[in-house]
């Protein structure tokens, strides 16, 4: 980053008096490259992206989440943009701090298909990682994938450098909301965006569709975070947040 002299400058209002606070610094999240894993049968293996990958990726994705065609996620559907944002297993060394984002594939044993991928992306400076996407090939849904790519991106995370991530959820895919609400994920929900991504409808035809937005803190990165009693909230808004904080107790009770 470039450093400034901030002296003659003043935050709008004083603020990180509820939690602690830490030197500007160069800040990065690294992809710390994970060894392959099999499924409990061993007849799946997850590991990272290869080069020789990419061109099976992009057609595992266009089967598993083909609604991201003319989104602004719609690289994921051409192998020829992969080399430049994606981390890859032949250049990791250099790729881990340069390329934002991650893919790991779920590859059949016994055939060498792709059954399932997932994608993160990172922000260095805000030390943040989204679980962007997940998605299963038709004809390897409910075989427990997930959960192996879960286990892997969830270790990437903790030695990251990582301390804040979120996601997002598909309004339209009831399973994932399911497991990503379990307690044991330790995801919050943030909100609810209508319409907050372009999503393929068939044809040639698109919608805006909605996402239900979730958050966790990592490596404590909530030390850092302001506590609500700092907040400056408008008195509907500070209701929103006491409501949804309920919720969030709500889930961690029931589950």
């Amino acid at each position: 980053m470039r450093f400034l002299d901030m002296t003659p400058y003043h935050p709008f209002r004083p603020m990180g008096q509820s939690c602690q606070t830490r030197p500007i610094r160069e800040k990065a999240v690294r992809w710390v490259k994970p060894e392959p894993r099999e499924t409990r049968d061993r007849r799946f293996v997850g590991r990272p992206l290869a080069l020789a990958d990419i061109e099976a990726a992009a057609e595992l994705w266009r089967h598993a989440y083909p609604e991201l065609y003319g989104s602004s996620h719609d690289f994921m559907l051409h192998p020829e943009d992969y080399e430049a944002r994606l981390a890859l297993v032949q250049t990791w060394e250099e790729d881990s701090l340069k390329k934002p984002c991650c893919m790991l594939v779920v590859q059949e044993t016994a055939t060498g298909r792709f059954a399932a991928a997932s994608l993160m992306t990172k922000y260095d400076q805000n030390l943040q990682i989204e679980w962007t996407f997940a998605g299963t090939h038709p004809d390897y849904r409910q075989k427990g994938l997930m959960g192996l790519l879960g286990e892997m991106m969830a270790w990437m995370c903790k030695v990251s450098g990582a301390e804040y991530l979120t996601t997002f959820l598909e309004t339209w895919h009831t399973i994932t909301q399911a497991a990503t609400l379990k307690e044991e994920k330790g995801w919050r929900v943030a909100g609810i965006f209508p319409g907050n991504f372009t999503r393929w409808a068939g044809d040639q035809q698109e919608y805006r569709a909605c996402e239900v937005y979730m958050y966790r803190f990592i490596n404590e990165g909530d030390k850092y975070a302001t506590k609500p009693e700092e907040w400056h909230l408008h008195p509907e808004l500070r209701r929103l947040w006491e409501a949804l904080e309920a919720f969030n107790r709500r889930l961690t009770e029931k589950n």
